[in-house]
């Protein structure tokens, strides 16, 4: 089967970014023809539950916003609900009702705080996803903004200049920790860590704030089979919670493993 997400004729920002659309196509192609259930975290007026409606024929569609939202539905297959998303008892009552067996998708169109989509998040990610289900998350670059609630105005750093000096120094600091006796003396490798965080932590430029920051971290959790490596990491060893994680303009795309 065969659609196009076409937001023209609904009362809804996603026809504001093409872009949006495109990527939501690319990774709902499979999922057209299966009676999935979907919930959208902020939804405005509800012209985005009508559109996922429309395009989802057989799908169940869930949306919650901080305002109460009429829609005319003839088809039965949307639930509105009223709330904040990071009322974990509310997102508990959602998933009893709508989506008992877990979501197929889940879209974080909602506050676009930091805080609270972590929140909402973890919650909804751990408790209410299906395994291999597809939890997006949108405008996260909200957190460049100084205008803002949590978001701070982004500070260019790229140094490219490469100094033969500093990086002979880091490379003897590197060799000073695969030293024996250093190995064998926990005191001197903490001492050997905290120097190495001093001089390779001013390398690369770092902005933390609101959802980019919130980002940044669920880029840790990509890479948490090796942060907790039994030889190189700090065990005990788990695999990340994400199958896979794609980063585009604007959004985030995240596969539950």
């Amino acid at each position: 089967m065969t659609n196009t997400l076409n937001a023209s004729s609904y009362d809804t920002d996603k026809g504001l970014h093409t872009h949006y659309l495109q990527k939501y196509e690319e990774h709902f192609k499979d999922l057209l023809d299966r009676e999935i259930r979907l919930l959208e975290l902020g939804v405005y007026k509800g012209g985005s539950m009508l559109l996922w409606k429309d395009y989802f024929e057989k799908g169940l569609i869930v949306g919650l916003d901080l305002n109460p939202i009429q829609l005319d539905d003839p088809s039965g297959r949307i639930r509105l609900y009223c709330g904040q998303q990071q009322d974990t008892e509310l997102l508990d009552k959602i998933g009893r009702e709508t989506a008992p067996g877990g979501f197929d998708v889940i879209i974080d169109d909602c506050s676009h705080i930091g805080e609270l989509t972590r929140i909402s998040f973890w919650h909804l990610f751990n408790n209410h996803l299906k395994p291999g289900g597809l939890y997006v998350i949108e405008d996260w670059s909200t957190g460049y903004w100084d205008s803002w609630f949590d978001g701070v105005g982004f500070r260019p750093h790229m140094d490219l200049d490469h100094s033969p000096d500093r990086f002979r120094f880091r490379s003897a600091i590197a060799r000073l920790y695969r030293n024996a006796l250093v190995q064998r003396l926990p005191l001197a490798q903490r001492l050997v860590v905290c120097l190495k965080r001093l001089v390779n932590g001013r390398q690369f430029g770092r902005h933390n704030y609101g959802m980019v920051g919130f980002i940044k971290e669920l880029v840790d959790e990509c890479g948490m089979n090796d942060i907790t490596s039994p030889d190189f990491g700090k065990p005990p060893q788990r695999p990340s919670k994400f199958k896979e994680m794609r980063i585009s303009p604007g959004q985030v795309f995240i596969v539950k493993a």
